[in-house]
């Protein structure tokens, strides 16, 4: 019998629909202990035995992890409709029941009880997020700290820009929906498509996640119809807008929750929210004269939250969590997510906290964004894996914290966690490669950084040279890119709410070679398609001098990620070549060694 791990999973993430004629199916293995896999497949109502030699499936090792081999191949059914079953080394037949040693018993590969099945390749059923997504850079902005845009708005106390080196969420720098209006041509010329707000409706706070009023623009950022500006404005110079949809909590003083405060029980939004002990009163926080939370009163909250007697995000008193189930709610929001589309041609919703909404809630608001905009683009806040979620019936994409940290404890020098060699982030980005259908890869949004995160730069001891790297490898990773604002002139920043540094509008502060290359980037990733495809092949991964080679499509990418210059031994394949270097755009040629220099790249097409 096997004496290793094998595994598949039917109708998952190692079998899908590609597409409307194609199944992807995936197969993982301990690792260096299978030699050859081959698929038998037919239609299960026109099976035909006597053809299996004519037609030979052979899977390809894609992609190898810290324990597994991962393997691939693409099938097209032609009667929509597969039953298949894998043959290990010529000799067992690993079934959806049982393995079975094809020697000793040979007519077991006739028993299609034993196959695993994929029934029907129905489109409905596809994976289909908007195919502009996988074209897409995104610019993430935190409005507060972007631009004052039109300082008769500003709210009371507000500092002058960039004043201060010590950042708070209180503070307020006046940022709004002009700044972002004004520079519209600045996001434009460096190569953006696209933007992403965090959430600019009513609230108490800077940072807006307390949301009060979801249908009207918080008055520190302007007012509705300077929205409806941006957006038309935006459009019309090819740039998409994001807006974020908070539903999962609501702000303390949101009309809901304060009617429950006043009447409990009595009110017809009690149940709207989460109420633990209906026979207490639902706070006995102390509040000021226009209901908001005293901040003295909030403290023992957050230090036991067994004080609290309504469920809230991450046990905060100022946000109530929203039962999303509850049918006032669920209109509620359901008009939310309409209003802004119908009225505002919003072009996607970035849903926050989206991990502890209901999937139910999530395929009713999926139904309702297609409905007005079928090309509308849904990204859940998910930091882990995702798959629940990307089955076509959520979201389009996620996301993708699951390359920030890899890629954080690889080119980061001011981190947490001991850093990772070569081998092993190739083996974490191949995780992420294989933990996702190649449609829904194409369907990402890639970050090194958020409003929620360190910023890169930090994470890079500040070293802009180094910083180039993870930027380097983000754009080479399928589906978008998004660079949190500031990162491309160099503003730095530690965890929340130092990452949200008033953005640096001084050119003769910014930084101009670091600002060059993420234009560099953009640019070659529209000219290069081979940039956002799904499949990576990995050359070398040398981690006593800490540089990787990969290969994508034409192109090739040698990482120097050590402060020191090494000497490479090229790959075969790169030896004694000529190359064109698009990124410096000229020509080189190699012998058998290359030369390096301290955290130099290279991104090159063989001649």
């Amino acid at each position: 019998m096997l004496n290793y791990t094998i595994y598949h999973e039917a109708k998952s993430k190692f079998a899908y629909m590609f597409d409307k004629d194609t199944i992807h199916l995936r197969l993982i293995t301990s690792k260096d202990k299978i030699h050859k896999i081959e698929v038998i497949c037919g239609d299960p109502f026109y099976f035909r035995f006597e053809e299996l030699e004519k037609d030979k499936y052979i899977m390809v090792k894609e992609y190898e992890t810290e324990t597994y081999n991962h393997y691939f191949i693409a099938i097209k059914p032609k009667y929509k409709r597969m039953k298949y079953s894998f043959i290990i080394d010529d000799q067992y037949l690993y079934g959806s029941h049982e393995i079975i040693d094809i020697l000793v018993n040979p007519n077991s590969k006739k028993n299609l009880f034993n196959f695993f099945n994929f029934p029907y390749l129905n489109e409905e059923d596809l994976f289909n997020a908007p195919s502009w997504v996988q074209d897409q850079v995104w610019y993430s902005i935190f409005p507060e700290r972007f631009k004052n845009g039109d300082s008769s708005i500003n709210p009371e106390n507000t500092l002058s820009w960039g004043e201060t080196d010590r950042y708070s969420n209180s503070q307020r720098f006046g940022g709004d929906l002009q700044g972002i209006i004004d520079k519209l041509q600045y996001i434009k010329d460096i190569g953006f498509t696209g933007i992403y707000m965090t959430p600019i409706f009513e609230a108490d706070s800077s940072h807006k996640y307390d949301t009060t009023n979801y249908f009207k623009i918080d008055k520190d950022f302007g007012d509705n119809e300077k929205f409806k500006e941006l957006v038309e404005k935006a459009h019309n110079l090819g740039i998409k807008v994001m807006l974020d949809a908070v539903f999962n909590h609501s702000g303390f003083r949101h009309p809901f929750f304060l009617d429950v405060v006043k009447n409990g029980k009595k009110s017809k939004y009690y149940d709207c929210f989460y109420i633990i002990n209906g026979k207490l009163p639902v706070t006995t926080i102390k509040l000021n004269e226009n209901m908001t939370i005293k901040k003295e009163s909030a403290s023992k909250y957050h230090h036991n939250p067994d004080h609290l007697n309504y469920r809230t995000f991450a046990f905060t008193p100022y946000m109530p969590k929203l039962n999303t189930n509850n049918k006032i709610m669920k209109e509620h929001l359901m008009k939310v997510t309409k209003y802004w589309i119908e009225e505002y041609d919003i072009d996607g919703w970035r849903l926050d906290v989206s991990n502890e909404v209901s999937h139910q809630f999530w395929r009713e608001f999926r139904q309702t964004v297609k409905t007005l905009k079928n090309d509308a683009y849904i990204v859940g806040e998910n930091w882990d894996n995702s798959n629940p979620w990307l089955q076509g019936d959520q979201y389009d994409g996620v996301m993708n914290y699951e390359i920030l940290f890899p890629i954080w404890n690889y080119f980061g020098t001011n981190i947490d966690n001991n850093p990772y060699t070569s081998t092993q982030f190739m083996y974490k980005i191949n995780k992420v490669l294989t933990d996702y259908p190649k449609n829904v890869l194409k369907a990402l949004y890639n970050l090194v950084d958020s409003h929620d995160t360190t910023r890169i730069l930090e994470i890079c001891s500040n070293n802009i040279e180094l910083v180039k790297l993870p930027y380097l490898f983000l754009f080479t990773f399928p589906g978008a890119p998004s660079i949190y604002y500031g990162g491309e002139i160099g503003l730095s920043g530690k965890h929340d709410p130092d990452n949200r540094r008033c953005m640096e509008w001084n050119s003769s502060i910014q930084n101009s070679k670091l600002l060059n290359h993420i234009k560099k980037l953009i640019k070659l990733r529209n000219e290069y398609c081979d940039f956002k495809t799904t499949d990576f092949r990995w050359l070398a991964t040398n981690d006593k001098d800490k540089y990787i080679i990969y290969n994508k499509g034409t192109l090739y990418f040698i990482i120097n990620n050590n402060p020191n210059s090494i000497t490479i031994s090229l790959p075969l394949e790169l030896s004694n070549s000529k190359f064109k270097d698009i990124y410096n755009e000229t020509y080189i040629e190699f012998n058998d060694k290359l030369k390096i220099n301290p955290l130099q790249f290279y991104i090159i097409e063989k001649i």
